[in-house]
């Protein structure tokens, strides 16, 4: 199951609104096949697996898949979980049940009718890390939301006039370019635009063409042509969240663009993650500034907070990354625990997750 979950990872950001799913094939205690999930999302993994297989090596083999098999047909005319049922294999190793109603349960019945063992919450919790995004936009209507910040030592995000180039090491700005890739939308504001003319891509050679959607926030339609993020954009690849009720605005902003609207200011920020979630946004990253980063950690929207943390000291007249929480007591704090930790020279890497 390990080596399925790596087969997984390695579509992670590449699947569209399918998940990224990893599978592999055991006969006579070794594995003869492996497969994920393709770019776009089709053929699944179980399809692309047992295409490569030949009658004699499925037959009494045993298989191990991250997720439960779906059970809704594809443009094949069949489910993955039929293809498993027909294909000999004895027995289906499986990590979580898919929420998706069109197969959740369902998958596993149509196995168990074909008289194949299952052997399901395998790896259970890895399962669940691993598919968060997945199982947080089927089961909460919203992406799973991590924030990513470049910091330094004392946890400053720029200097006092705003320079912030460049905080991290190069290896570090890799790694973001990497998580770049991994996500399926990449969030910022207005703000963040203007100071930092940003693109919002993946700019590592051979994952260019894997940059997420690209949205902003763009609540009174600021923003004109000038900036390098409408330059040669589509308007499947960028989308502008506001609240503006200026008719001129909105028609004399950028074409190729689609403009999202919501008048309920109150609730700004949860429509935009609604919406994200109905277009299947499932790991949904977010770059920007302090003021921004800290409105959605105060309403409780944010999962997840890379660290990129540098050598350098910048002081107390530095940026922060975070705002004020008007906290009075030290019970009331935010907690957050280690997921992970890498070293890039002399900057650290630190994935934390909310409690």
């Amino acid at each position: 199951m390990e080596q399925a979950f790596l087969e997984a990872y390695r579509a992670m950001g590449t699947t569209g609104k399918n998940p990224n799913v990893g599978c592999i094939l055991v006969k006579n205690n070794f594995i003869i096949g492996r497969a994920r999930t393709s770019p776009g999302g089709r053929p699944h993994a179980e399809e692309n697996l047992i295409s490569l297989m030949t009658e004699t090596e499925l037959k009494d083999s045993s298989l191990f898949i991250t997720l439960e098999p779906c059970a809704h047909k594809g443009i094949n005319g069949t489910s993955c979980a039929e293809l498993i049922s027909k294909s000999g294999i004895k027995e289906v190793f499986i990590s979580n049940y898919d929420p998706d109603l069109r197969t959740s349960g369902q998958g596993l019945e149509i196995l168990r009718k074909s008289k194949i063992n299952i052997y399901p919450d395998f790896l259970t919790n890895k399962g669940i890390d691993f598919n968060i995004g997945y199982l947080t936009n089927c089961l909460s209507n919203r992406p799973f939301v991590t924030i990513k910040l470049a910091i330094s030592l004392d946890g400053k995000i720029a200097l006092n006039n705003k320079n912030s180039k460049w905080i991290s090491n190069k290896l570090s700005r890799n790694f973001g370019h990497m998580i770049r890739a991994q996500s399926d939308g990449i969030l910022t504001t207005t703000s963040t635009i203007i100071e930092d003319d940003s693109k919002l891509t993946c700019r590592l050679n051979g994952l260019e063409k894997y940059s997420p959607l690209k949205i902003i926030v763009d609540r009174g339609l600021k923003l004109n042509g000038d900036y390098s993020i409408f330059k040669n954009t589509k308007k499947e690849n960028l989308i502008i969240y506001h609240c503006s009720n200026d008719k001129n605005k909105i028609k004399n902003y950028h074409k190729n663009i689609e403009l999202v609207y919501f008048n309920n200011k109150k609730k700004f920020l949860e429509l935009i993650l609604n919406d994200l979630a109905n277009r299947k946004i499932k790991n949904l990253l977010i770059e920007s500034g302090t003021i921004f980063c800290s409105e959605m950690i105060k309403s409780n929207l944010v999962d997840q907070i890379v660290f990129f943390r540098s050598n350098k000291i910048i002081g107390n007249d530095g940026l922060p990354f975070i705002n004020n929480l008007s906290l009075r007591k030290i019970s009331d704090s935010k907690n957050m625990k280690v997921i992970d930790l890498k070293f890039f020279d002399d900057d650290i890497y630190e994935l934390r997750r909310f409690n």
